[in-house]
C-alpha cells in the first residue's frame, strides 16, 4: 500500500522552485522580441502551475514569489531594475501572484486527491485479495506474510512469539519464528522496523519500512487474518492429536476384541493338555500322551507367533525396526517359511529353483516372516492348492503366493492391510487380522511393495516385489611379476 500510494519525495518540489523560474526566465530574454509581458507572464504562471503539481503548495508559493520577482527584473519598465515605475505593472504583478497561488492551491488540492484515490485504491484492493484470501480458506501463515510483505514494499516480515516459561516470559529465550516471508527476516522484535501487535505475546515484525497511522486501518485487518490463521493452526494441531489419540484407542480396543479370542483359545488347550499330562491319576497310553503334548506345544507356537506379531507390528509403527539388507537367495527363505507354518502347509507347492534367477537384497529374517504371513493368510482362508513361484525382470523379483479360493473384492483390498482388519472383519476366528498388515509392513521397510491381485479364474494372488541384488564386482586379478630363476632353482 505505502509503495503504491505514497507521497513523491521531498526534494523535486523545492528543486523546481528554485531552479525553473531563472531557468524560464533566461530563455525568455532571449525571446523578448518575440514576447510581449502578457506572454510572458502567462509562461511563468505556467511554470508555477508545475511546480504546484510536483512539489506541493509550499513550492508552488516560492515559485511564484521567485517568478514575480524576475518577471519584474527582466521584463517590466524599468528593466534590469527591482523599481516599478507603473502603478498598472505592480497590480498586474500582484493579481500574477495571487492568480499562481491559487492555480497552484487548487492544482496541489488535487495531486493530493489524487493520492489518496490511489491509495485508498490500493487499499481496497489488499483488503479484498485479503478477504478472498479468507472466503477460499488461504489459512497458511507464509502466504499471508508474502501477501503483507508485497502489500507494505516490506524486505522480509515475521510473525514472532514470545517464548513462555513456567513461571512466566523467559528473558533467555530467544523468540519464537512462527512463520516468515523475504530475505534475512527479523528474529527478534528490535531488529524490526515496525511492530504490530497481533495477540498477546505475539508479534508481526515488518523490516526495510517504517509505516506510520494511515496503514494502521491495513495493518489491523492483516492482524486479524494473522489471528485467525493461529487460532486455525492450534485448532489443527489439536484435532489432529485428539486424531491420534483416536486412532490409538480404536487400536488397542480392537487388539483387546481380538487377542482376547487368539489368547483364550490356545492358552486354554496348553493349559488343558498340560493338567491332564499332569493327572497322576489319570491313565494315559503313549499316543495319547504324544497327542497332548502335540497340542499343548501347537497352542505355545502359536502364542509365540502371535506376540511376535505383536511387537514387530509395534516396532513398524513406531519406527524402530531397521532392517539388515544383503543379498540373498529367493528359496532359502522360501523353505523356512513353509516349515513355520504347521497344519496346511501341505497344500503349499513352491515352484522348483531356477538357475537364472538373481539374488535379492533384503533381511532374511523379515522376508521369511513376510512370505510365512502370506501363506498362513492364504491357507486360513481358502481350502484349496496354493502355488508360490518366483519371476525375475528389470532388476526385480516378484514372489507369487496364488490361491483360488474366494479372492478379496477390489473395494476391500486396502482394507485387509490394516491392522486388526479381516476378510468381512466379522469375527476373530480366523486369527487377529495382523497377518497381512505385518507383511506389508515388513515388505516395505526392506524397500519392497506387496499388492493383491486376481487369480485368473478366481482367487486372490499376492505380489511380493523385491529389488534385485547387484551383481558381484569381480576384482581383476594382479599380474604376477615374473621371476628370474636363480643358479640353485635351476639345478633344482
Amino acid at each position: 500500500v505505502g509503495a503504491r500510494a505514497g507521497r513523491a519525495a521531498a526534494w523535486p518540489g523545492p528543486l523546481a522552485a528554485a531552479v525553473a523560474p531563472p531557468a524560464l526566465a533566461a530563455v525568455l530574454d532571449h525571446l523578448r522580441d518575440g514576447l510581449n509581458l502578457t506572454s510572458t507572464a502567462l509562461l511563468f504562471l505556467a511554470a508555477v502551475v508545475a511546480v504546484a503539481r510536483l512539489g506541493g503548495m509550499l513550492s508552488a508559493l516560492a515559485a511564484a514569489l521567485w517568478a514575480s520577482a524576475l518577471l519584474n527584473y527582466y521584463f517590466v519598465f524599468p528593466l534590469r531594475s527591482a523599481h516599478i515605475a507603473n502603478a498598472n505593472d505592480a497590480v498586474a504583478l500582484a493579481v500574477f501572484v495571487v492568480v499562481a497561488l491559487t492555480v497552484a492551491s487548487v492544482v496541489d488540492l488535487a495531486a493530493r486527491q489524487s493520492r489518496r484515490a490511489a491509495r485508498a485504491n490500493a487499499e481496497a484492493e489488499t483488503l479484498n485479495a485479503l478477504a478472498l484470501s479468507v472466503l477460499r480458506g488461504d489459512g497458511a501463515l507464509g502466504a499471508l506474510l508474502d501477501q503483507l510483505r508485497t502489500a507494505f514494499a516490506a524486505s522480509a516480515v515475521s510473525l514472532l512469539q514470545e517464548p513462555v516459561a513456567a513461571d512466566g516470559p523467559s528473558e533467555a529465550a530467544g523468540w519464537l519464528t512462527i512463520a516468515a516471508s523475504g530475505a534475512e527476516p527479523p528474529r527478534r522484535p528490535e531488529r524490526a522496523d515496525t511492530l504490530v501487535p497481533v495477540e498477546p505475546g505475539t508479534v508481526l515484525a515488518l523490516r526495510g519500512r517504517v509505516l506510520g497511522p494511515a496503514n494502521r486501518h491495513v495493518l489491523s485487518a492483516f492482524t486479524a487474518q494473522a489471528t485467525a490463521a493461529l487460532e486455525r493452526r492450534r485448532l489443527a494441531e489439536s484435532a489432529a492429536r485428539a486424531a491420534n489419540l483416536q486412532a490409538a484407542d480404536k487400536m488397542r480396543t480392537a487388539l483387546l476384541a481380538a487377542v482376547s479370542h487368539d489368547l483364550r483359545t490356545p492358552l486354554s488347550a496348553a493349559l488343558a493338555a498340560v493338567n491332564t499330562l499332569a493327572d497322576a491319576e489319570l491313565p494315559l497310553d503313549p499316543r495319547d500322551r504324544a497327542e497332548l503334548l502335540e497340542i499343548a506345544e501347537d497352542s505355545l507356537l502359536r502364542l509365540t507367533r502371535l506376540v511376535e506379531d505383536l511387537l514387530d507390528m509395534s516396532r513398524l509403527q513406531a519406527g524402530a525396526m531397521t532392517p539388515r539388507l544383503a543379498p540373498l537367495d529367493v528359496h532359502d527363505v522360501l523353505g523356512p517359511a513353509l516349515e513355520s507354518l504347521g497344519g496346511g502347509a501341505d497344500r503349499v507347492r513352491i515352484e522348483p529353483e531356477r538357475p537364472e534367477t538373481p539374488q535379492i537384497l533384503a533381511d532374511g529374517p523379515l522376508l521369511e516372516r513376510a512370505v510365512a504371513n502370506l501363506l498362513s493368510n492364504a491357507i486360513k482362508h481358502t481350502d484349496t492348492r496354493i502355488d508360490v513361484s518366483v519371476q525375475a525382470w528389470d532388476g526385480q523379483v516378484r514372489i507369487r503366493v496364488t490361491d483360488h479360493g474366494p479372492g478379496i473384492p477390489a473395494d476391500a483390498r486396502d482394507l485387509v492391510f490394516r491392522p486388526f482388519q479381516r476378510l468381512g472383519d466379522r469375527d476373530n476366528r480366523t486369527g487377529v487380522g495382523l497377518g497381512l498388515a505385518l507383511a506389508r509392513g515388513l515388505t516395505e521397510c526392506m524397500g519392497g511393495t506387496l499388492e493383491p491381485d486376481d487369480t485368473p479364474g478366481g482367487g486372490l494372488t499376492m505380489l511380493l516385489t523385491m529389488p534385485a541384488a547387484p551383481p558381484p564386482t569381480i576384482e581383476p586379478a594382479e599380474t604376477a611379476e615374473p621371476t628370474v630363476p636363480t643358479r640353485g632353482d635351476a639345478a633344482g
